[in-house]
Order: C-alpha cells, then structure tokens, then sequence
C-alpha cells in the first residue's frame, strides 16, 4: 500500500473512531474493569504450579508481591490490607490470590469498618467472575501468569542470549522505558523487576504516519490523525491528547520506532503489536505498517480513572 493509500485510508478511519482497547485482554481479566474499587488498589496474583514466579494484575498503585504471600487481614508500615484466596491448589494452579489495599495505614474502627465493607464487595464480585469461569471448565483463563514475562526472562530464557548479547539487546529497550510491550501471539513483556501489569482502558485518539529515510531516520509527524469523537466526558480533550502525541513523537525514533523494529524481535516466536508507557498510553502498530512507511494507533487511558 502506497503511503498516499495508507493515510487515506486512516483519515477516514480515525474520523469516526470511538474504538476501546481493554489491556489485559482474557475473558477473566479483562472482567476486573468492572470491580467496584471505590478508591483503594486491587491486585489479582497468578501462580501457576508450573513455576516460581507470581504474576499481579493490578487496578490503581500494585500491590507488594510479599502480601500476596498470605491470607487474611493485614497491616503493614504503609497499608492495611486483605488478603483472599479464590482458588488454592486446584489442579494446575498454585493460588489465585486477591489483596485489596486501604491505600494507607487505617487506624479507626470506623475506617476499618467502612474498609471491610468495601472490600468484602471486591471479593463477592471477583468470585462472581472466577465461579463463572469455572462452571464453563476452562482453567487456562486463570492462567495468566503463563503469558507475561519480564524482559529479562525474555531475552535470557526464551531467546537464550549470553550476558553480553542482552546487554545489548536491552538498549532499545532500556533508552524508550516502556512498561510492558504486548506481542502478537498474546504475551507480554514486563520492562521491570517484577511481572505485574496494570488493568486498563484505552481510547482510540488518533494515529501518527511516518516513514523511514535512510538519512534522516523516522519521521513522525508525516501526518497527524485525529478522532472526532466525543471523548470530554472521559475527561479526554484536545490538550490531553495533545500532551499525549507529544510523548510520542517528541524522541520518536528512539521511543517508539526502533523499539517495535527492533532486531531482537527477528529471533523471537512473536512480535510486538503495541507498547505502553507510563501506565496511560497505549501505541499499537497497524497491522501492514513496515520499518519503512505506516501508521502508530494512540490510544489513552482516562485521567479519571
């Protein structure tokens, strides 16, 4: 598809976009945008018997992972928790844990009361969804801990680099500082110490066109979509996404561009689709774009949420 091709076909597609992406994606845990949190942080851990790790799935701030060790009503110097299990033991699965954090140390009866209340919700409608889940008898839903890894579990265990080949491979990686990248076959990256990932919404904002020179390098503002759909009540306006562009393409070569055309990805199962920075940003590729010429989805989260 020509360049004149391509953005014209997405002049007209973003002219009309109201389209949500929901990150994670799985029949479970896409479920978890409906918790009513209130305002305290949820966090979904996954271990599977297979493995050591624990993966946390996270609504607001994460959760520690050594909370998640433990059941029950905990307090620790920065918070007051609970701790609950959903499924324990249960065939391939280690634990399916959900903790659910105050957000602060809760020194009153009254707040704790109040906490418990709150959080006893969380849990009924969790094990609404898991109870469902189970009556269908599809246990690999909750195995999400399966699909994530971290970058460096990714570059030593899956591509088997030595210790001077990942240091190299990092650096794309390590210069964009993104939180996760989501490939095409469903997994995640983790661009951190720990496998956890935050539960988001995304709105389709526009897109970004570029081209690749050979002298110049990438070229991000070859042209600008933008959608013209309505997205004040989710507090999305033109300066929000204006500031969110901005992230983009104000390093976008090094940001962005070498990231998704990366060499690492030519020794790996699967490429990258989208890469997230931030928590709040979302960019994925459009399916036909190359190194050469294409066009990045932007994608944002709410800053109501």
């Amino acid at each position: 598809m020509s360049r004149t091709d391509l953005f014209a076909k997405y002049t007209q597609i973003y002219a009309k976009a109201r389209a949500k992406e929901i990150v994670p994606d799985g029949t479970f845990v896409r479920q978890l945008l409906d918790v009513p949190r209130r305002s305290y942080d949820v966090g979904v851990f996954f271990k599977s018997k297979r493995s050591s790790r624990i993966v946390q799935v996270h609504l607001g701030d994460p959760i520690p992972t050594e909370v998640a060790t433990q059941d029950g009503f905990l307090e620790t110097e920065e918070a007051t928790y609970l701790s609950r299990s959903i499924l324990s033991k249960f065939k391939t699965i280690d634990f399916l844990r959900v903790v659910i954090s105050a957000g602060e140390v809760l020194t009153k009866k009254e707040e704790r009361v109040e906490f418990l209340k709150v959080a006893q919700r969380i849990l009924d409608v969790i094990l609404k969804k898991a109870r469902n889940i189970l009556h269908v008898g599809e246990l690999d839903l909750f195995h999400f801990d399966l699909s994530v890894r971290t970058l460096d579990e990714y570059l030593n265990k899956e591509l088997k680099l030595d210790e001077v080949s990942v240091e190299a491979a990092s650096i794309p990686f390590n210069v964009a500082g993104p939180e996760y990248i989501l490939l095409a076959d469903g997994s995640m990256i983790v661009v951190g110490d720990e496998p956890r990932v935050p539960q988001c919404e995304f709105y389709l904002v526009g897109g970004i066109g570029y081209r690749f020179d050979k002298t110049e390098g990438a070229i991000s503002e070859e042209r600008l979509f933008r959608s013209t759909a309505d997205l004040t009540p989710q507090g999305i306006d033109e300066a929000y996404i204006d500031g969110m562009i901005q992230r983009v393409t104000e390093d976008f070569q090094n940001k962005l561009h070498s990231l998704i055309f990366a060499d690492v990805w030519k020794k790996g199962k699967s490429g990258p689709v989208g890469v997230n920075f931030g928590g709040d940003l979302l960019v994925k590729a459009e399916p036909s774009s190359d190194i050469w010429i294409g066009v990045f989805e932007v994608y944002v989260k709410s800053p109501k949420t």
